[in-house]
Parts: C-alpha cells; structure tokens; sequence
C-alpha cells in the first residue's frame, strides 16, 4: 500500500508489486500525445527501458473528480422529493472554493516541490512548463486566483508572459509573484514594470511565499 498524502488528507493506493528504490533523472515527455493527467514525465532505466512517473497528488485530484462526476450523475437520475406545500424551501450557502494557484516553471522538480509546498497549505495546483503553455491554458478557460513564475524559460519567458498577460483585459487582474535565481534590482525593476506583485529571489522564506499568496488570494475573492 502506497500512501500518498495531499492538501492534510491520507489516502492508500494498491500496489500490485514493488522492485525496491531508485534514485532517477525525471524527463519531460514531449510530442502530440501528453500523458494521462496522474502522471509527472517519465525516466529511462539503464537497460533503455522508459518508465513513467505517478504524480501522487494530481492522481488524488483525478480519481476524487471522477468520484464527484459519479455521484452527480446518480443524484441526477434520483427522482426529487416533494416538499410539502407548508414547508418554505431552504436554501444553503454554496461552501468555499478551494483557490487554485499555477505554478510556471520549466523545472519538473522546482514545480513538483513548489506544487507539494502549496497542496499542503491547501491551495488546488495546475502547472505549467513555460510561459507559453501557461497562457495557453488561461486563455483555454484556466481559471486561477494567483501565479508564481519563474524568469529563465523556453518558448516565452517569465518576462514575456508577464507582458502578453497583463494585456489581457480578463487576466491582467491576476497576481504574479515571481520566483527566480535572479537577484539583481534591475531584473526586479522590470518585473514589477511589467505588472508583478511580487518578487521572490532563490533561495527564498517558504513562510513569505504563503503568506503573500495569501494576501494575494484574498485581495483576488474580494475578502
């Protein structure tokens, strides 16, 4: 039994059979076909075979979706009880939505370590490889309550992101805290030009990180 734990909950997934531990370089997998969502890239054994890696916490998130879906649908299929016509209906308060934070970096193990940092403080985590893929993704219907970002990246950069964002009328409103090795006050000035909220450089206080997601959020619910 594997027990894999995500935003402060446990949960145990069957393991048909186990070869002991590895340490392994973590790949990207590119091409037209991605993987299944529950899966983080992949590595390559040193007999050429590839094998794929579970992404524990997205795993969670898939199956618990999947679970919501089914109980929906039987709920759907019940027939609704009449209410007698004395009683006055009532209605509750739609729960909280847990905030959805996107982390941008083309780091596989900056981003899984960013996203178990977040997930523990109870945040939902969508990721993104690079400025392109993270635009793609809003502008495909991603809806998220803040953004951290990396600088230094293929395609379209933390820069360039934070450009094509902000000239989004629907996503300028976004807060930006960007997270790089880049400490100069130049590289700092021009982030915060752009439209950043807030600038971290590595190695940075985790604690400092929440907390201005939190304020972030916040300010982004209209709290």
């Amino acid at each position: 039994m594997l027990v894999i734990e995500e935003s402060n909950h446990f949960a145990g997934v069957q393991v048909d059979r186990g070869w002991g531990e590895q340490e392994v370089t973590v790949r990207q997998v590119e091409g037209m076909i991605p993987l299944p969502r529950g899966f983080a890239g992949c590595t390559i054994l040193g007999n050429g075979r590839v094998v794929p890696l579970v992404d524990g916490a997205m795993l969670l998130q898939r199956i618990r979706a999947a679970q919501e879906t089914e109980n929906t649908q039987g709920r759907s299929t019940a027939k609704p009880a009449l209410a007698p016509a004395s009683v006055s209906p009532k209605f509750t308060e739609p729960s909280q939505q847990i905030p959805t934070v996107l982390v941008i970096d083309d780091s596989v193990v900056v981003r899984r370590f960013l996203a178990l940092t977040l997930e523990k403080a109870g945040y939902r985590v969508e990721q993104a490889k690079d400025g392109q893929e993270a635009l793609d993704k809003l502008l495909g219907g991603l809806k998220v309550q803040a953004i951290t970002c990396d600088v230094e990246m293929p395609r379209l950069d933390g820069y360039g992101f934070l450009e094509r964002l902000k000239a989004e009328p629907r996503l300028k409103h976004i807060p930006v805290s960007m997270i790089t090795s880049r400490s100069g006050q130049k590289h700092r000035d021009l982030a915060m030009n752009l439209g950043a909220s807030a600038y971290f450089s590595k190695p940075y206080q985790e604690q400092d990180l929440l907390q201005t997601l939190r304020s972030q959020v916040s300010h982004s619910n209209g709290i």
